[in-house]
């Protein structure tokens, strides 16, 4: 199949988002260039990203690498249904990595292999979408700041895509404009019947393979607050329950429910429920985040806006669904056709900052007290 060229014009009018990236500064790109991805790693998130991929102009899947042979036929059949062609599936990185035809590479894998694999893309002088988290310790974390800073010229994002939805980009403006007055408390939830989730051969449930999550999944929440706050929080409180599913999963020893509230140096207050065993209900079920300023409130959910004072006005800022894995993917891509260096829409920095409160949200859930942010760091430094 020959590449696919587009105009600026077609391309810009494929999705707002390409407009948002280019409205960041990040350069006046080819948009006609076309950029030639690998996929490592095609189970349920890969998937997701490599349709999302297909969907757009000027993109070719040239390779696929997964261990799982009934994952590699699935993205192949899914690839030629979508393009005509079928990639070239593989059951191991390296022949990926050495693939002259291959510009970037997008990275999905379970979370105990994203630093070691991360690495290797950008020693191999890949351009790099990598899945949060960035990784499970601080010194891996460490490890990719240091591999990414000695190839400057790679572009590397790392999936929270949230920092490339226009509603959040413009949502969190709105509060750091101080629109909403002083800040006082955000009210996350991520509330599921879908327990026990275990992922391919059971990594989402081992711990010591998923980080748990507070690390996994929770990364989303803290990344956000840190967003709105510029930085961690110093400290958090909370409890959960590591036992709910271990009659159906033997071994299983993440945790499945808890609660948190985290503090910031400056007084703001945020809080999370976390949870896979509620009931199959809409009333108990779903995924929120709420900012409370002394002037009103935002609901990032649906990107209402209502004020304190009764008289104003409520706003909806960008509402509807907006398909922030498109909007994420296009920020890569339009990032590559750059040619320059680009700020990504989160740095590797603020990615290890949603590691680091991940791993603080552990300990205090692990045993159920106050710990500063301050432990976490003493303990990376003494490790």
């Amino acid at each position: 199949m020959p590449p696919i060229r587009l105009n600026r014009r077609r391309f810009l009018g494929c999705s707002a988002a390409a407009g948002l990236v280019l409205a960041q500064g990040q350069g006046q790109a080819d948009d006609a260039i076309t950029i030639r991805i690998g996929l490592i790693g095609v189970g349920n998130r890969g998937t997701t990203l490599l349709r999302t991929l297909l969907d757009l102009p000027g993109v070719e899947v040239v390779a696929l690498a997964d261990t799982e042979p009934r994952h590699r036929l699935r993205a192949q059949g899914i690839a030629e249904k979508a393009r005509g062609v079928r990639p070239e599936a593989l059951d191991r990185i390296e022949p990926l990595l050495s693939r002259q035809d291959v510009d970037g590479v997008v990275v999905a894998l379970p979370c105990d292999l994203h630093a070691s694999v991360n690495r290797d893309v950008l020693r191999a002088g890949k351009h790099l979408y990598a899945e949060k988290p960035l990784a499970l310790t601080l010194d891996e974390c460490d490890l990719m700041l240091a591999e990414a800073a000695r190839v400057p010229d790679r572009v590397v994002h790392v999936g929270f895509q949230r920092r490339s939805n226009p509603r959040y980009r413009d949502g969190v403006e709105l509060l750091k404009r101080g629109d909403l007055g002083d800040l006082i408390e955000g009210r996350a939830s991520w509330i599921s019947s879908n327990g026990p989730v275990d992922g391919h051969q059971g990594w989402l449930g081992r711990r010591a393979r998923s980080g748990d999550w507070m690390v996994e999944q929770g990364v989303h929440v803290w990344d956000l607050f840190h967003w709105i706050m510029g930085g961690p929080p110093a400290s958090a409180i909370g409890h959960g329950r590591r036992d709910l599913f271990t009659e159906l999963q033997p071994g299983r020893d993440v945790t499945d429910y808890y609660s948190v509230q985290l503090t910031w140096p400056n007084g703001f207050h945020a809080s999370l429920v976390h949870s896979w065993a509620d009931p199959a209900d809409d009333a108990f079920t779903g995924v929120s985040q709420r900012i409370v300023g002394t002037a009103g409130g935002l609901d990032f959910g649906t990107g209402g806006v209502t004020f304190r004072d009764r008289g104003r006005s409520r706003l909806s800022i960008h509402p509807g669904n907006l398909p922030d894995t498109r909007h994420a993917m296009l920020a890569f891509l339009t990032a590559i056709r750059a040619g320059t260096p680009t700020a990504s829409p989160v740095s590797l920095a603020e990615a290890r900052d949603a590691t680091l409160t991940g791993l603080l949200v552990r300990k205090a859930v692990d045993e159920r007290r106050l710990v500063s942010l301050e432990e976490i760091l003493a303990e990376a430094r003494a490790s």
